[in-house]
């Protein structure tokens, strides 16, 4: 075992280890209890991020725990073809070698974009590999593969057999430069500076000075073209005479009705709303309400249309511009007033997102909805151990998510599945041009099936990507056959994923998963995680410059620290506030994990030291049985230090098992972290030192080191499972229990290794350490001086066998019983912890004119503090006009500063008596 933690020399090894030997690979028939997960594709087009390393961490440390407690555990990896960003990515790259798609053809700028996936789609699967990923890769999967490509066709049909997926006109959301439909969750809200326009709509007939007239604020002049109605509250008394008249629409002349819907705001502005259906969604549904014509007024390049009239041709910022002029010349423009609201913007591009009417392929999500929403309810009335026994019901954490969830499904519209693309899964529909029929197929068509014309023409748009991806659960699985993977894994046990991408991805799998399995729900359990932001809690971006590469932390710091890091702040609804320096903690305790171990294997002489040390051997020393048998027979017999390091470690087991179980890698972390560092390297190494050379512990204590060496490793490997397979492929030969630690079982509790007496008594000794300890801290007592202590039993966990051990942890030459001749004396000093009092002759062991002096400087500077908070605390002008909570603090303060200068008052009293 090398000297030094350096997890550049092992962890690319032992990956390749672990991979070549089969670890990763599940079993479609095994008598294991399955577990299976399907792994979130990230974008073929994607490289790693901070985020993608999250999930890694938090999928990979659930799978590795799974394999480890028995289960047949599939991971299920794959990427995604990603539609609109692999075809901008690939479209970018042509256009610098002159190449244009339109120009090119379908099928030439297809090959190109299989051309650019061949040679870009593994980077980020190598990438996750650098941070221990295991899922099983001979199983990996993309969107666009043959057998879910086929899926995919199934289920378009299968639907529009169903009546659900239909071609229809209606608003949809349009982005003009993807030159693509998008769907509601691809539209992301931007917080935009504008103005508020107020307009005014002159009344049909009205005339006259004084003559009524509607004044209408909107944030979108432009779309005035497109205006079909005003509407007013049916109720507010201001227009109720106007209601059914109509107005004269600005600039175009157009006449349009003023209509009555509650839907108005009457205490908005000047409670008048101008309709634009064909270009706003809530305006579009007001326009089918009352039976409004639908006038679309912009093209799919964002610019004014035939219906535009002068403005014909303009782009929208330029129509704006023009139509702002011409209202104010006309006497139509009243106000503008600075106003920030809301604007769409698409995902991918940046480009603010028109509404339009179009004609689309849709699909009717309202029935497979109301199946999801019943399963999430029924999930929520029930335990976890309940929801894993059905098959009909979801757990989402954490549940704060659920109302959004519930909101989202309970008012969700049609969803426009069809994207103006060429990349992706192209929609199973052929026009007949000659009869006009539309034929939608699984197999692709040869001839109509309505009039037998060859003269067809497949629909050229494709399938959203988050339709394939939201069967990603079962198609998988190699449904629609049902096969042996299917059987065994399906419905899945766990979807963990981002909140970002409950309603684009989680929801829908829910409801194709619902849909297509009999009612079976796609996964049982659904874990949401949070953003990781930076060290100050700031969304990482590159504009702020605060993006850090997970692979330069991993390079620096190495895979587990990394991973170490991202789960101990993973907990439930909190952001992952990644800060390097707790990434150099974590490196810490890897590093002390590593030496703890050899130091163990150097006091059993299987690493060479500098002692003298017999090497043991285990297969002799256990007499062919195994550790957990030897332990259970002679536990009662063992000394109370070994006897509390296992109780600590059953204790342990059970925290970290049920932190798994729950979704709380936080809890993990911290059980492994406390238990590793506090307990057994701080503590029981140190105590072992003691019991080694003592015959009569001396193979109990042996024995204990190993087999809790062991059982620390297992229970960390989920999470840093590099650095605890390293270290297991150095222990001895013989107490190897399985090729590989991930392949070992995960540490069961066994009751017959408690005894919470002697953990009293442990920790009580503990606590006397830890007070001889900081005594000497408090006194400047040299570390290297050794002095003599007598003490006083005050509780029963104070025992002899203490007192070896406690002598030896604090330095001490000596630990006898008080006799009597130091208690009292003037030079004594007495140290007192919760089981025993502890006595020492200070005459000698503290310099004491060196602390006088330091007391009295001390003393001083106290004493200037209580004077300076005295003073401001006297004056009226702090106390009655400062925050309550403030001077509460100040008062604290003065407290505090008071009981610490009678505590310098008293050390200086003690060290008068030792002149």
């Amino acid at each position: 075992m090398e000297k030094s933690y350096n997890p550049s020399q092992f962890e690319n090894k032992l990956y390749e280890s672990w991979d070549k030997a089969g670890c990763f690979k599940a079993l479609d028939k095994s008598s294991k209890p399955a577990f299976s997960m399907a792994m979130p594709p990230p974008n073929v087009t994607g490289v790693l991020h901070n985020g993608h390393a999250l999930f890694v961490t938090i999928e990979d440390a659930l799978t590795r725990w799974k394999r480890m407690k028995g289960f047949n555990a599939l991971w299920l990896p794959g990427t995604d073809h990603a539609g609109i960003a692999t075809q901008m990515m690939v479209e970018k790259d042509l256009l610098k070698q002159g190449l244009k798609r339109r120009e090119m053809g379908r099928e030439a700028f297809l090959t190109k974009v299989w051309e650019w996936k061949e040679k870009h789609g593994d980077i980020i699967v190598n990438q996750m590999k650098k941070l221990g990923a295991s899922p099983d890769w001979s199983r990996a999967k993309f969107t666009m593969d043959a057998d879910l490509s086929k899926a995919v066709r199934h289920v378009f049909v299968s639907l529009y057999d169903q009546k659900l997926i239909f071609k229809g006109t209606r608003l949809i959301n349009w982005c003009t430069s993807c030159q693509t439909a998008l769907s509601d969750l691809e539209v992301v809200p931007k917080e935009s500076k504008g103005n508020f326009w107020h307009l005014r709509y002159k009344i049909k007939g009205a005339t006259g000075k004084g003559a009524p007239e509607l004044i209408i604020a909107t944030t979108r002049p432009e779309t005035l073209l497109g205006d079909t109605a005003v509407a007013v509250h049916p109720e507010d008394e201001r227009y109720k005479s106007i209601i059914g008249k109509k107005v004269i629409l600005p600039l175009l002349g157009r006449e349009i009705p003023i209509i009555a819907d509650e839907y108005v705001d009457r205490e908005f502005g000047s409670g008048g709303l101008k309709v634009t259906p064909a270009h706003d969604f809530n305006d579009y549904d007001l326009g089918k309400k009352h039976s409004l014509p639908m006038i679309g007024v912009f093209d799919k390049t964002g610019r004014v249309n035939e219906n535009g009239g002068v403005y014909k041709g303009l782009t929208i910022p330029e129509a704006r511009e023009k139509i702002v002029a011409d209202l104010d010349a006309s006497g139509l423009l009243v106000k503008i007033e600075p106003h920030t609201n809301t604007v769409g913007v698409c995902e991918r591009c940046g480009r603010v997102v028109e509404p339009m009417i179009s004609e689309q392929w849709f699909l009717n999500v309202k029935p497979m909805a109301e199946k999801a929403i019943a399963a999430v309810r029924l999930g929520e009335t029930l335990s976890l151990a309940e929801v894993d026994a059905r098959e009909d019901a979801i757990k989402i954490l954490p549940e704060t998510w659920l109302a959004t969830y519930y909101h989202w499904m309970e008012n969700i519209r049609e969803w426009c599945i069809s994207r103006q693309l060429w990349w992706g899964h192209q929609i199973p529909a052929w026009y007949c041009g000659d009869c006009k029929h539309v034929t939608v197929s699984r197999d692709d068509v040869k001839a109509c099936a309505q009039c037998q014309s060859k003269n067809l023409k497949q629909d050229e748009d494709v399938l959203d990507t988050w339709f394939s991806s939201g069967l990603w659960p079962f198609t998988t699985l190699g449904w629609p056959e049902k096969t042996d993977a299917y059987k065994t894994f399906y419905p899945t046990a766990i979807m963990e994923t981002g909140t970002d991408i409950l309603f684009f991805w989680v929801a829908r799998m829910i409801m194709m998963g619902m849909h297509f399995n009999e009612g079976r729900v796609p996964f049982k359990r659904v874990y949401l995680h949070a953003l990781v932001r930076d060290e100050k809690g700031q969304k990482m971006s590159k504009t702020k410059g605060n993006v850090v590469d997970p692979l330069d932390i991993v390079k620096e710091y190495g895979a587990d620290a990394f991973r170490f890091t991202l789960a101990s702040m993973a907990g439930q609804g909190r952001d992952v506030k990644l800060s390097l320096d707790r990434v150099g903690d974590y490196q810490g305790f890897c590093n002390k994990l590593w030496n703890a171990s050899r130091f163990v294997l150097m006091k059993l002489g299987h690493v060479e030291s500098n002692e003298v040390v017999e090497k043991v051997d285990f297969t002799k020393l256990l007499k062919g049985k195994t550790f957990e048998a030897w332990i259970t027979e002679n536990f009662s017999k063992f000394h109370p230090v070994n006897q509390w390091i296992l109780t600590s470690l059953n204790q342990t087991i059970l925290g970290v098992d049920r932190g798994f179980e729950e979704f709380r890698l936080n809890e993990c972390a911290s059980e492994v972290y406390s238990f590793l560092w506090n307990e057994y390297c701080d503590w029981y190494i140190e105590f072992s030192k003691e019991l080694l050379q003592n015959k009569s512990y001396q193979v109990e204590t042996q024995i204990c080191l190993m087999h809790v060496l062991q059982e620390c490793l297992r229970l960390a490997h989920p999470l840093i499972p590099f650095v605890t397979e390293e270290i297991y492929q150095n222990l001895p030969k013989e107490v190897l229990t399985d090729k590989f630690l991930m392949q070992a079982p995960f540490p069961k509790r066994n009751k017959a290794f408690e005894n919470e007496n002697s953990k009293a008594k442990v920790d009580a000794w503990k606590e006397a350490v830890a007070q001889i300890r900081a005594f000497r801290g408090e006194n400047a007592i040299s570390p290297k001086s050794r002095p003599p202590l007598t003490f006083e039993a005050i509780s029963p966990l104070w025992t002899d066998e203490a007192i070896p051990l406690v002598k030896a942890l604090a330095g001490l030459e000596k630990l006898e019983k008080e006799s009597g001749k130091l208690k009292g004396t003037a030079t004594a000093g007495e140290i007192l912890s919760k089981n025993a009092r502890f006595y020492v002759d200070l005459k000698g062991l503290v310099d004491v004119d060196g602390e006088l002096k330091r007391i009295e400087k001390e003393k001083a500077e106290t004493l200037e503090s209580i004077t300076f908070l005295k003073g401001k605390l006297s004056r009226e002008s702090f106390t009655a006009k400062a925050p309550p909570e403030l001077v509460e603090a100040e008062k604290k303060k003065l407290i505090e500063f008071e009981t610490k200068l009678v505590r310098l008052q008293s050390s200086a009293q003690k060290l008068e008596a030792l002149k």
